[in-house]
């Protein structure tokens, strides 16, 4: 269940655009969350209690997700990324690690990129990056132009779960982003998978100078290219788990973000290199 919104903090980010997010904890560098497609900041309870004990923690409800507002457009992944780095602003986050979830990890990313003051770090969740270009293809050919019709939300659920389940998840947890979905709006989908499919996402990689951890689950990135395009990359695996690994096997993921944050962020401060 989405927390109300009457027990999270409000940012107004842009003109009629409020966004919603939760803080806890305190220390050094913050850890800012950032949710999947039609997800919400619960994605990530397991990671807030969890690392709240040592650091401080905003788990966002990205615009047109949550509680935060869904306006008619904007929802374009620098849209996003705007919207992230003025919550961090207006709650005083002087540092922080940026931790994204499929798609949406890819703003994460954009984060870094354009505020490295700002951004310590980046974890990308299964992240949608380096892509095959023949499912780029069939996403931007079949998926979005199905998502700018009325039958979008069975259109959207069948694309995605039939492609981020598999054997070790969750029946609940299926029933759970179907619902999701269904309870998301045809204005944010079109758009929002265009922008995640019409390109591999590269340049945003070789963008971003801070450390990065990237722990992969069930996408079908290039693993190999990306070690390639970012050597100095943390790259992992989940075992027994798929797309949403942050609920699926929370232990395991904390443990990632306990030792990214410990040892690479600690150590170096999280400073951009040159």
């Amino acid at each position: 269940m989405v927390m109300a919104a009457a027990e999270m903090n409000i940012a107004t980010v842009a003109p009629g655009v409020r966004i919603a997010y939760q803080d806890e904890g305190d220390g050094a560098p913050a850890v800012v969350f950032l949710h999947g497609s039609f997800a919400d900041h619960t994605y990530y309870a397991p990671q807030v209690e969890h690392l709240a004990a040592r650091h401080r923690v905003l788990a966002l409800d990205l615009r047109g997700h949550g509680c935060s507002d869904r306006p008619a457009d904007g929802y374009r992944l620098s849209d996003l990324a705007d919207d992230v780095l003025a919550v961090c602003d207006a709650a005083g986050v002087e540092r922080a690690v940026v931790c994204g979830h499929s798609g949406l990890a890819i703003v994460a990313l954009l984060c870094a990129a354009r505020r490295p003051d700002l951004v310590a770090g980046v974890v990308m969740l299964d992240g949608t990056v380096l892509f095959p270009d023949e499912m780029r293809a069939q996403a931007l050919a079949g998926l979005v132009p199905a998502l700018e019709t009325d039958a979008w939300a069975e259109a959207m659920k069948g694309w995605l779960l039939a492609r981020t389940f598999g054997p070790y998840d969750s029946p609940e947890l299926k029933e759970r982003v179907a619902e999701a979905i269904t309870g998301g709006t045809r204005q944010l989908a079109a758009p929002l998978m265009r922008d995640i499919f019409s390109s591999d996402h590269a340049d945003a990689l070789t963008a971003s100078k801070c450390p990065l951890l990237y722990i992969h689950g069930s996408v079908p990135a290039d693993l190999g290219r990306l070690r390639r395009l970012r050597p100095d990359a943390i790259v992992a695996a989940v075992a027994a788990a798929g797309h949403y690994m942050s609920l699926e096997v929370p232990d395991q993921v904390n443990a990632m973000l306990d030792r990214f944050l410990d040892r690479v962020v600690g150590a170096g401060g999280g400073r951009a290199q040159p």
